[in-house]
């Protein structure tokens, strides 16, 4: 669009001087003459629009500004219920009575002003208001007579008076069906908040409550106030966390050996400032480290000028000033738009963008030289003129205190690495606290035990830091797929973790696996696993497996990784590099090694049958195939069902189904999409059982963690517990586990076999009451309630449920997974069945295989259910992906088809046989 094009238009253009537009009518504009009509013993009229759109340019907008029913204040009508609560003021002893509820919607009052032609100062003017929403009635005699004198509690008042808005029929909207299904939902939701009491700010002036409201948005408003969040006596919440954080690990005395005077200097430093200097800077470590302009520092809950707060701390040597910033690039990041434009016209440079300014600039100081007599370069003047013209304040964390405060946090937040592989994702320390501060979350009681220090030096401390830092930076280019920049940035991890084994693989032996994890050399292995990955995207196979082969060697660091790297090695092998030998050599030796998981053992079993029963390898590879230990499982039971798919699937969702109960009738096909499990769900529901779940493991472990709760959070062994914010203890997804528990568990495991369901069903129901909420290894929301778990343990034999249990506690990390999709009951017929649900196209995992297998070993019932997919017409109310698609033929109506194809081919000869002969 070209802006400096004229305008074709011919209507003509009514120019209004804005200073008119937000003036206030004067009083000499009110119109002179009084009406009649009498109004509470006082008669006013309004102006008409013709005489004072003559005096006045004055602009109509949508609704009028309208007068304060109590102040008389002329305030915006969109303004006025936030006048009414926060800045209104009653001068009159009426209307300084308590207020008994908020105007909603004030209606502009109708005015009228009874006054003589030429009003004076020694006239009389006797104003009275009244509006149809609010009772108020102000008398007020603003000017005395001759003989009386004036009195100073009197006082003049003014009304304006806006001219009448004119009626404009707008035209009305058309609605089509979604339109109106949005509208009608609109209106739904804001009368179900209309009878709704909601406590507002009200309450600075009156013990009321609002008990009416339009609209969700005024509700909304109201909900969210200063009010409604969480208050705390003394500290913030943030400063709270950081405090507590930092306190927790200067106490503890296995930590003492791991800090030297100026960490303690840097520590004191800090308890030292003041309370808004302490706060302002656990409010920036919280933020990203970067340079920033002091506008963009504001935090007025800290105070409302944070000058004195930020001389503190730089006094203090935890920030930096404008002082400690010389380089020109980073100067430039800080400088808006117009800055750079005007940095640039003074410079007489051209100005293309903020994106090329740091290039542009420096390629101007390098091309100029310095001026004679002057000592500084064109480089150094330019980056004093913009500290000098454009940037007077600026602040950044000292680096190597923060480095300090992130290795204390990182001492006492171990236990985070351990929880960011069950969920995900790291959860902040300061969220979890604020959580426990408000309520909003429990960790179960247990007892801290510690009794051996992870680091031995202080060096080793700091390598494990320097490791951490490089994993979150190498995750980040993992998560970006960037693998060249992630095999750049891990080049030099290999000299470095060869030499980190040699100096410090002893003490690092000496500690138990579930502490290993938090080694420097833990960091590395985890490190070069995603390295191993990039490797492989990138088809560097020869360095991948090299460096598969160096991780194998060593028996320290992340021995339950060993069956992954075994079973990576093996593919490269045999499908990259082409060396069936080495790989089977490798599978045999994977075979042999205890770290090795059963799932692991049997993927690559599979895999040394495939590699010599291949015609290739077939007559060299298949006499060493007796050999090897194969761990071979027993194929599962299998059902198959149809389901009703749709053709193509949904945005966001994996193969949708229509349910069988979907109501369809001919004018509207309202049909309800699910997914595969919940269709096979329903098909066993109708199949005899009343009760069911899709869960996977988190069903039965539910069940199992309720059942050996005090055992999980409340034994004797030490160094498992090390905060007060975990939600399960550090060896719980180890080895050591079970083996640091053996006997309570066997002895526990036994009372399960020997218990009746009922006595199962009353530990549990103990558990349950004493710990429910709690952040746990429990699942506490996948049940309804206790009832339905009970129902559930009564139809598993005790022995059955102790064989499941035993095999989880053995070495949770490996059999999480796998357990079937669905877990259904009877409690009336006492039967339950376990069923691994497979799509289209879908097939078992190593897992899931032997979980299966397991389970059928102890007579449970347990099966895989494929459903075959079934095109589904087109119906009325069907999403419109859903296209027509052939229904399934049956075998007669394939024979139908074959004898009209014969038909058909006889008619066709019989004509061809006519037309010869005619």
């Amino acid at each position: 669009m070209n802006r400096n094009r004229k305008s074709v238009s011919k209507t003509p253009v009514q120019k209004t001087n804005l200073f008119h537009f937000f003036q206030r009518t004067p009083s000499s504009a009110v119109h002179n003459q009084v009406s009649s009509t009498p109004l509470a013993d006082a008669s006013v009229s309004t102006p008409s629009s013709s005489s004072l759109n003559a005096s006045t340019p004055f602009i109509t907008r949508g609704r009028p500004p309208t007068e304060c029913p109590a102040c008389n204040k002329i305030v915006p009508f969109y303004k006025l219920n936030h006048h009414l609560d926060n800045d209104c003021v009653p001068n009159s002893p009426i209307s300084s009575s308590p207020r008994t509820t908020r105007l909603i919607d004030l209606t502009v009052p109708e005015i009228v002003l009874n006054s003589p032609p030429s009003t004076t100062a020694k006239e009389e003017v006797i104003t009275e208001l009244k509006t149809p929403s609010s009772n108020f009635i102000l008398n007020t005699t603003s000017t005395p007579s001759k003989e009386e004198k004036p009195n100073s509690s009197s006082s003049t008042i003014v009304f304006h008076t806006p001219p009448p808005t004119p009626n404009i029929q707008k035209e009305r909207r058309k609605f089509n069906s979604s339109s109106k299904k949005n509208f009608a939902r609109r209106r739904e939701i804001a009368r179900q908040f209309t009878d709704r009491q909601v406590e507002t700010d009200y309450k600075k002036h009156s013990e009321n409550k609002l008990d009416k409201h339009e609209d969700w948005s005024s509700v909304k408003k109201k909900l969210f106030t200063e009010e409604s969040k969480p208050k705390f006596e003394g500290l913030p919440y943030y400063l709270e966390t950081f405090l507590f954080l930092l306190k927790s690990t200067f106490d503890e005395p296995l930590n003492q050996h791991l800090f030297n005077e100026e960490d303690k200097d840097t520590y004191k430093n800090f308890k030292s400032l003041s309370l808004e200097a302490q706060k302002l800077y656990a409010r920036l470590f919280s933020r990203k480290f970067q340079w920033r302009r002091k506008e963009k520092i504001d935090y007025k809950d800290i105070a409302s000028d944070l000058g004195p707060a930020l001389k503190e701390l730089c006094s203090s040597s935890l920030l930096h000033g404008i002082d400690q910033l010389e380089d020109l690039p980073t100067l430039l990041k800080l400088l808006t738009q117009l800055e750079l434009k005007q940095l640039f016209k003074d410079a007489k440079i051209p100005f293309n963008g903020k994106g090329n300014a740091t290039e542009a600039l420096l390629k101007h100081c390098r091309s100029q030289p310095c001026l004679s007599g002057s000592s500084l370069s064109m480089k150094d003047r330019m980056i004093a003129k913009i500290k000098g013209h454009y940037l007077k304040e600026c602040y950044k964390l000292h680096e190597e205190a923060r480095r300090t405060f992130l290795r204390l946090i990182l001492l006492s937040t171990l236990h985070q690495r351990q929880e960011e592989e069950e969920e995900k994702g790291q959860q902040q320390q300061n969220f979890k606290m604020l959580q426990v501060k408000i309520g909003d979350k429990c960790f179960p009681s247990y007892r801290i035990n510690r009794q051996r220090a992870i680091f031995k030096h202080r060096d080793h401390f700091l390598k494990y830091g320097e490791a951490s830092l490089l994993e979150l930076q190498v995750r980040e280019s993992y998560d970006n797929k960037q693998w060249g920049t992630l095999v750049e940035m891990t080049d030099p991890i290999q000299q470095a973790f060869v030499e980190y084994s040699k100096e410090y693989g002893n003490d690092d032996l000496d500690l138990p696996i579930f502490l290993r994890r938090y080694t420097a050399g833990s960091v590395y292995v985890y490190t070069f696993n995603k390295r191993i990955e990039a490797l492989q995207c990138l088809k560097k196979y020869k360095e991948a497996v090299d460096l598969i082969r160096m991780l194998i060697n060593q028996d320290v660091y992340l021995l339950s990784h060993r069956g992954h790297w075994y079973e990576r090695l093996a593919l490269n092998l045999e499908q990259h590099l082409k060396e069936p030998y080495e790989a089977f050599e490798t599978i045999k030796n994977a075979l042999d090694d205890s770290w090795v998981s059963p799932a692991h053992r049997f993927a690559l079993s599979q895999r040394a049958t495939r590699l010599c029963q291949s015609p290739r390898w077939k007559q060299k590879l298949e006499p060493l195939l007796s050999g090897l230990t194969l761990l071979i499982p027993a194929e599962p039971r299998c059902v198959t069902i149809t389901g009703r798919s749709l053709p193509r699937d949904l945005p966001g969702h994996k193969s949708m189904f229509i349910r069988g109960d979907s109501e369809i009738n001919t004018d509207a096909g309202d049909v309800t999409l699910c997914s595969v499990e919940e269709l096979v769900l329903q098909h066993y529901m109708e199949n005899g059982y009343t009760h069911g779940l899709h869960g996977e493991g988190s069903t039965l472990w539910t069940v199992i963690g309720l059942l050996f709760w005090d055992i999980i959070y409340q034994s004797e062994i030490a160094d498992v517990f090390i905060s007060l914010f975990q939600a399960m203890p550090l060896d719980f997804d180890t080895l050591d586990f079970y083996q640091s528990r053996k006997e309570i568990i066997e002895k526990r495991l036994e009372c399960i076999r020997n218990w009746s369901s009922s006595e199962i069903v009353e530990e549990i129901a103990k558990v349950w009451e004493q710990n429910h909420g709690q952040s746990s290894l429990v699942s506490w929301d996948r049940f309804r309630d206790l009832e339905s778990i009970g129902g559930l343990v009564q139809c598993i034999p005790p022995p059955v449920l102790a064989a499941i249990s035993q095999r989880l506690l053995q070495n949770y990390r490996h059999y999480r997974s796998g357990f079937p999709d669905l877990t259904i009951w009877n409690p009336q017929q006492k039967k339950w069945r376990i069923i691994e649900v497979k799509g289209p196209n879908d097939r078992l995992s190593t897992k899931q295989t032997l979980w299966l297998d397991f389970l059928v070993s102890l007579g449970v019932e347990a099966e895989v259910c494929h459903v075959e997919a079934v095109g589904a017409k087109r119906m009325g109310a069907t999403p419109q992906v859903a296209v027509k698609s052939k229904s399934p033929r049956t075998v007669d109506d394939e024979e139908d088809r074959e004898n009209d194809k014969v038909v058909r081919k006889s008619r066709r000869l019989t004509a061809k046989k006519d037309s010869a002969s005619k």
